[in-house]
């Protein structure tokens, strides 16, 4: 009889980077910014927030995905946008060094690209500052 081996699967990339910049990024910027995949529509949209998008990456080893990325800080003030997002890439870069990243075992975060000043034509009353990343996170055996 043949035995059954294990499933790795990789996490829920953008789950486990939401969690870990709104478990940070409110007490860091002093006001109620949260992250998602979307940006915010309508008249009641925040005067900032965090868009987090999956845009790529590579299998490092068999027990470790390395996702690529995108992080955007958008702001009502050009300031504050680009430090929202100079702060957002230090949270990323410490959970990297502790070693968990939103509850998923982590073995490093590098930046590929510092926060840069980039406007959304869609979003034309908020500045955005986006920067990319790879995480080195570990897969669930299920």
């Amino acid at each position: 009889m043949l035995a059954v081996a294990e499933l790795l699967v990789g996490e829920d990339v953008e789950v486990a980077f939401i969690t870990e910049l709104d478990g940070a990024m409110p007490a860091i910027m002093e006001t109620g910014v949260a992250a998602g995949t979307k940006i915010p529509g309508g008249d009641d949209k925040p005067t900032e927030f965090i868009r987090v998008v999956l845009s790529g990456g590579a299998e490092r080893d068999l027990v470790t995905d390395s996702p690529t990325v995108t992080v955007e800080y958008f702001a009502v003030k050009e300031g504050r946008a680009a430090r929202g997002a100079a702060f957002a890439l230090a949270v990323l870069q410490r959970a990297g060094r502790v070693g968990s990243l939103g509850g998923v075992p982590c073995y490093g975060v590098t930046s590929f690209s510092l926060p840069a000043n980039l406007p959304h034509p869609e979003v034309p009353d908020r500045f955005r500052y986006q920067f990319t990343v790879s995480a080195d996170l570990r897969k669930s055996v299920v």
